[in-house]
This record gives structure tokens, sequence and C-alpha cells, in this order.
């Protein structure tokens, strides 16, 4: 039970519980009131005219002087035959001049005369239920009948009828409390178990959707992230839903991208451990086969060896190299330095330096430039690096007899479209998503064309053309080639003035 109450639903049933006592109890408390007050009304209605009868019998009693024992002889005369009632003489100030009780029990022996001023008007009788004074009581109230009556010769009195005596009040009090008593817990109860079904049921299905998300939330924190919770309207429950789904939607995704992460960092360190052992090997094998064959080694000989080694240290330098370059664009440590400079110039000097190594690979690399091409706005050394990563990296996937195409293109008047295109074996689609990642390659294999590579080209490539507010997309079709491109800014102060031609340039 302690248990229950500490839920939810256990709250609002509770809360709902007290609700609902309390107002039974205040409706309960109306009616009784109401009850009384209706009583107290058609009982003053009732015998609005007694006091006004009754005083017939006393008026030959005070006419020259006060018969005590007359009138006290009467009023317990009118007392026992009607023992719903009290009887008192009193004077126009209200101070009792007879009654029919012992002495002390009177409280008081005077009265407020204003409420018997107020019933003895000939409108009082709208506005009943007029209460009075009770002289055996020192706070009670209670209605009565009064009529005004005259003392003596001149001296102006009042016959003061309570309607309710103290041996009724006596009789009735405890038969009335019975039945009051009675009524009152038979309502209640009625109320509470109405009230207790109807409410349980109703924060029992209002309550169940919180139930449900409570169950989800606890599912998903214990690793069920396939949780999610439906959305089936538009209140507040529902838009907690929603942003539920919306939350573990992106925590999967970075729970995905963690492991992603975490095997390309395991693929990381051992793509740079062989990258690092290989050509450190090559290195020590051939110092070492120097150091023992010094004396026999010709001329010949140790100068290849030498530039085998030379080699090798090179393209060690140029992975480190790469590995710091990335580490700077990560820490955004390299920020570009633009200037106007025309791209397509650029591209020329770029695939000028790649044409031997194209020819040696029996590749065809050609440009496609249009005329007047503007100028772009950019970091020269930044873009060349780009282009020579790309081209590189299409000479490196391109079979022997294939081809190479750089191509320029003017997009709008605010961009040059760079495109490098090949005729290779292509990118499976499930690949994509990864080429730009350290490392990744499509072929698990190392063996690649002659032109060796860190495996970093593509990712500085991308890194620096994010530099430059733009992105750098791949398509490729299987046995049908691959193409990367991205857009630079022109510079604005140049006027692009003559029609695109396109020339090809060996």
């Amino acid at each position: 039970m302690k248990q229950f109450f500490r839920t939810l639903f256990g709250k609002i049933s509770l809360i709902f519980l007290l609700l609902i006592f309390i107002l039974g109890a205040t409706e309960v408390f109306i009616s009784v009131k109401s009850s009384v007050n209706y009583v107290c009304e058609a009982s003053q209605k009732l015998n609005y005219s007694l006091a006004r009868d009754l005083a017939h019998r006393f008026e030959p009693m005070l006419k020259d002087s006060l018969n005590y024992n007359a009138i006290n002889s009467t009023i317990k005369e009118l007392m026992v035959m009607n023992p719903k009632v009290d009887i008192y003489l009193v004077d126009k100030h209200g101070h009792l001049i007879a009654y029919f009780e012992k002495p002390e029990k009177i409280k008081r022996k005077m009265i407020n005369i204003e409420p018997i001023r107020d019933f003895v008007k000939e409108s009082s009788y709208g506005s009943l239920p007029i209460f009075g004074d009770d002289p055996l009581d020192k706070t009670r109230r209670k209605v009565f009948s009064a009529a005004p009556i005259t003392i003596g010769k001149n001296e102006q009195g009042y016959l003061y009828v309570i309607l309710a005596s103290a041996r009724y009040e006596l009789a009735a009090e405890g038969i009335r409390g019975s039945y009051i008593l009675k009524t009152s817990a038979i309502a209640l109860s009625t109320i509470l178990v109405f009230g207790a079904v109807v409410g349980m049921i109703f924060f029992f299905f209002v309550t169940k959707r919180l139930r449900q998300v409570t169950h989800t939330v606890r599912a998903f924190e214990q690793g069920d992230y396939s949780q999610r919770l439906p959305v089936t309207s538009d209140d507040e429950v529902s838009e907690l839903a929603a942003a539920f789904n919306r939350m573990a939607d992106t925590i999967q995704k970075n729970i995905r991208d963690m492991e992603r992460n975490a095997i390309l960092r395991r693929e990381l360190i051992a793509n740079i451990s062989h990258d690092l052992r290989s050509p450190l090997s090559s290195i020590q094998g051939y110092i070492e086969t120097v150091l023992m064959k010094d004396d026999r080694l010709s001329k010949d000989e140790r100068k290849k060896f030498l530039e085998t080694i030379l080699k090798n240290v090179t393209n060690l330098s140029q992975l480190v190299q790469e590995l710091f370059d990335l580490s700077k664009f990560d820490a955004k440590e390299s920020k570009p330095n633009r200037e106007p400079f025309s791209i397509a110039d650029l591209t020329q000097d770029v695939v000028l330096k790649f044409q031997p190594i194209a020819e040696g690979l029996n590749i065809h690399l050609v440009t496609k430039l249009p005329v007047n091409l503007p100028f772009v706005y950019a970091d020269i050394g930044m873009i060349e690096r780009v282009l020579s990563n790309l081209i590189d990296n299409a000479l490196r996937y391109t079979e022997s007899g294939g081809k190479v195409t750089v191509r320029l293109e003017r997009i709008n008047a605010d961009c040059v479209r760079i495109s490098i295109s090949d005729t290779g074996k292509g990118i499976p689609e499930k690949d994509l998503p990864y080429v730009f990642d350290r490392f990744y390659r499509v072929e698990k294999s190392r063996t690649r064309n002659s032109v060796e590579g860190s495996g970093l080209g593509l990712a500085i490539a991308k890194k620096i053309v994010e530099a430059h507010n733009s992105i750098i997309k791949v398509e490729s079709k299987l046995n049908s080639g691959t193409v990367f491109y991205f857009d630079l800014k022109t510079y604005q102060k140049e006027k692009d003035k003559n029609p695109r031609l396109f020339v090809h340039r060996l």
C-alpha cells in the first residue's frame, strides 16, 4: 500500500479521495444547515400568530397590576399543554417580568428587544426566520413568536414565546442527532464510494500512458535502445513521447557513430602502425645491408640502396606531415588565406605535374577548361593540395588504358565547380559515405598502382573544402568510374564577359 501511494496514480487517487471527502462533508454540512433553517422557518411561520392568540389570556391579569401568581399559573398551564414552547413576559426594554422556570436556570434576565420589535412589524412575515435570545442560554438564539401587550395602564410590554423549549430540545436532540448522523454517514459514504470507484477508473486510464512512458524509459535505460513511444494525439503526453522518440533516435545514432568510430580508431591505429612500420622496416633493412656489405657494394648498388632509403624516408615524412595537417584541421588551427587567383592556371599546373606519372601508368589525363573563367577567391596552396590529392587518388584506382578527366565549370555567377572523374572500377554504394574517412579503403588489400599514398588524401581534401565553406561530393557506379566534385566562390570583382567554350589540353 505504501508503495502504491508513491506512484503518480496513487498520489492522484489519494488527492482525489481527499477532495471527494471534503466536498462530501461540505455538502452534508450545508444540507444539515439548510434543513435546520428550513425547519426553523416553517415552525416560525406556522406559529406566527401564536403569541397574539395567547396574549388574550394574559390581558385581564395585567390591567391594573401584575398578578404574578395568576400569570405564572397561566404560563405553567400553557407550557404543560404545549411543551414545545417557553413563555416569557418582557417589558419594552427586554427585561424578563414573568416566566415559568427556576430562577437558577435563567442565564440572562434581559434579552435583546430588537428582534421582537422586528417580528411584530406587519412586514415581518416575509423576513422569516427571525432569531431571538434564549433566556436559558447566554449564546443560543431561537425562533420565536411575539405579540405586543399592555402592562398596567400605559406600560408597553411583549409576550415572548420561544418555539423550541429546553425540554423539547433535550428530547429531540438525541433523535435528531441520530437521524442526522445516520443520514450524513450514508450520504458521505455513498459519495465517497461512488466517487472513489469512478475516480480510480478514470485516473487509471488517464495515467495508463504515463505508466507506458515509465516502462519504455526504464527499458531504454537498461539497454533496449529500440524502445519507442506511440504518438496518438496532440496532448502533452504525446509531445513528451515525440520528444523522447527524437532523443532516443539521437542517442541510438550517437551510439552507432561511437561504435563505428571505435572500429575506425582501431583501423586507424593499425593502418598508421603499418604505414610507419613498412618504411621503417625497409629503411632498417637497407641500412643493415649497407653496413654488412659496405666493402663489397659497388657504387651503383650503394646509390640504389640509398635512393630506396631516401624514398622511404620521404614517404614516412609525408605520412607524418599529413597526420599533423589533419590534426590542425581538427583543432581549427588551419584557416585558409583567401586571395583571388586563376583556377584554370592552377589546374593546368597541377595536371602538368601529374602528366609524367599518368603516362607511366598508361592513363590518359585530360583537362576541360572554359575560356575566360573568372578568378576564384580561396587559398591557392590549399586548393592545389586538394587537386593533387584528388588526381593522385584517381590515378591510383584507374587501370592501365583508362582515363582521368579534370573539368572546370561555371555553375552560376557566384560559383565554379571543379570535378575529377575516372574510368576505374567504381565504389560500391555502401562504401560511399565512408570514402573520406581516414585510412578507409574500399578494397582492403593495400596493393595499388605504383603511385604510393598515405591513405589520408581524401580526408585532407574534405577538411580543406569544408574550411572554404563548401562540400566535396562523390558519385560512383561499379565498373563505370567515379567523380569527385566541389564548388568554389568566384572573385566578385571579376566579370564573365564571354560565352563558355571548352578546349581540350593534354
